[in-house]
């Protein structure tokens, strides 16, 4: 039988964090009885492959780099209805997942995880990034593309299986955020915001500010480039 959620998780060397995602999840997924399967995207040199095959759930092989080639692996491999993403370095609260199925029972086709307006744990984000790096982002997005949201780089975020292929989404670094946002709105997809709580990450950050944020706006610019012609 098919399970009805499809949980990704991107992963590079994620060691550290990647047996507590993993048991915190199938904790979840039984206290609330959810048909559910986990994917773990995994380009990693280090012993996440390892990890993944040890906790028996489905792993997704392969030596693209970047968050966005990551999902784009994964996506394919995805049986359920309903397809839940969030980072594998232990950022964020796994018992929302019902939170977030919810919302796209209710109506919603795309679901993000508002971190600006939950708590964040002290550490959890770089000063710059909570400050200006995603607040600016998030701007853009609102003013060039009007999208109604404040946290547009959250990687927590659910969306209907359905709609993927609609997205024709094709970045793959981390303006992969930024895409999926963009053309959600422009296919007129419903797009809702919930609070949810930020933590400190186990391992080591990949995060490149300065020339991600590049990507991000150069990828906007592109879109509205395109809106004109």
């Amino acid at each position: 039988m098919k399970p009805e959620i499809s949980i990704i998780l991107p992963c590079k060397n994620e060691q550290e964090a990647l047996p507590f995602c993993l048991k915190r999840i199938k904790k979840i997924i039984r206290q609330n009885k959810l048909s559910a399967e986990i994917i773990v995207s995994d380009s990693s040199t280090d012993r996440s492959p390892q990890i993944a095959k040890k906790e028996r759930v489905v792993l997704v092989s392969h030596n693209e780099d970047g968050y966005g080639a990551a999902y784009l692996q994964a996506f394919d491999r995805a049986k359920g209805k309903y397809v839940f993403m969030a980072d594998a370095d232990a950022t964020y609260d796994f018992s929302r997942i019902p939170d977030f199925i919810s919302e796209l029972k209710n109506g919603a086709d795309l679901v993000l995880g508002n971190r600006l307006s939950g708590k964040i744990e002290e550490g959890a984000m770089p000063f710059l990034n909570r400050r200006l790096g995603t607040p600016v982002l998030s701007f853009l997005i609102r003013l060039f593309f009007k999208i109604k949201i404040i946290d547009s780089q959250s990687g927590m975020r659910a969306i209907r299986k359905n709609l993927i292929k609609k997205l024709n989404l094709q970045t793959t670094g981390m303006e992969f955020a930024s895409e999926m946002l963009v053309k959600a709105a422009k296919n007129g997809l419903k797009i809702k915001e919930i609070p949810v709580n930020y933590f400190k990450r186990k391992g080591q950050s990949k995060l490149k500010p300065f020339s991600d944020a590049c990507k991000h706006i150069k990828f906007m610019l592109s879109m509205l480039n395109a809106k004109e012609k």
